[in-house]
């Protein structure tokens, strides 16, 4: 097993971000799986790094990047502690920066042998399966998405009193369920959404879609609503859905997470995406 950490340059003020690739030492051609972090996550939450050895072991190549704006930083990749970027991120730069890591996959340099760039395909989780979906519209480098709880809208991610009162006081904060910390957003973000709606349509962009398209859920998913699965499977009927019986939001991982086998439900959903992307 062959991992690297390597760093990508924000196509939004040149700043610095790391991502990690793992892979099988093999001969044979490896089809690419870019890992896509959710809102307050990173590329080292929770169950990721074994999901990602786990998916090198099936003969993928696996990147797991950051965002630029994320809160995590050079030296501290694994946490949010960078408030002032946090508070500084947008959708945009998001989905600019997915993809920076699809232009490292095809650049000349990539130090990755034989990979297979008729394959490469999006895996994201909650915000980041939006964002998969965004990506995939635009770039058609991408050959197959997957989403685990994904947001069905942006524009459902705030109420209207919230959005309201964010834009009088110009900055709004959110709490870290995991930490408990108060994480600043500046209203930047939804003056980025306004400014590219069309851009940011997840319902368009999934119904514009001609690659293969699976989208799970779990059925007890306490932050992004079952249903968000079934708006998106009925505005891409050509879509494949999975609904993962008694499933939380994180399908039973947390950060950190020390076991050395996934959750049970964590399990189902890695079985369904390689098979899916097989």
């Amino acid at each position: 097993m062959k991992k690297i950490e390597f760093v990508l340059t924000s196509q939004h003020g040149g700043k610095r971000f790391l991502a990690d690739a793992i892979w099988k030492k093999h001969e044979a051609k490896k089809p690419v799986i870019i890992l896509i972090h959710g809102f307050k996550g990173f590329k080292d939450w929770g169950c990721f790094n074994l999901m990602a050895e786990q998916w090198a072991e099936e003969g993928f190549l696996v990147v797991k990047p950051n965002f630029s704006m994320d809160g995590t930083t050079m030296d501290m990749p694994w946490e949010v502690t960078d408030m002032e970027a946090f508070s500084e991120n947008t959708f945009t730069t998001e989905l600019d920066d997915i993809g920076t890591a699809v232009d490292w996959i095809f650049d000349d340099d990539c130090p990755v042998p034989n990979v297979d760039l008729n394959n490469v395909h999006l895996v994201g989780h909650s915000r980041g399966g939006g964002m998969a979906l965004l990506k995939t519209a635009e770039d058609p480098r991408i050959k197959k998405v997957v989403t685990w709880a994904s947001i069905p809208a942006i524009t459902k991610l705030f109420s209207d009193d919230f959005i309201e009162k964010w834009k009088k006081n110009g900055i709004a904060h959110v709490i870290n369920g995991r930490t408990g910390e108060s994480l600043p957003l500046k209203y930047k973000i939804v003056e980025d959404y306004y400014t590219n709606q069309d851009r940011l349509d997840i319902g368009k962009a999934i119904a514009t879609l001609d690659v293969p398209i699976l989208i799970i859920h779990g059925s007890e998913d306490e932050t992004v609503p079952v249903k968000a699965a079934h708006y998106l499977h009925v505005k891409q009927p050509g879509s494949k859905m999975l609904i993962v019986e008694g499933a939380g939001h994180t399908f039973g991982g947390e950060h950190p997470y020390t076991k050395e086998s996934l959750p049970t439900h964590s399990q189902e959903i890695m079985r369904a995406t390689t098979q899916f992307l097989r």
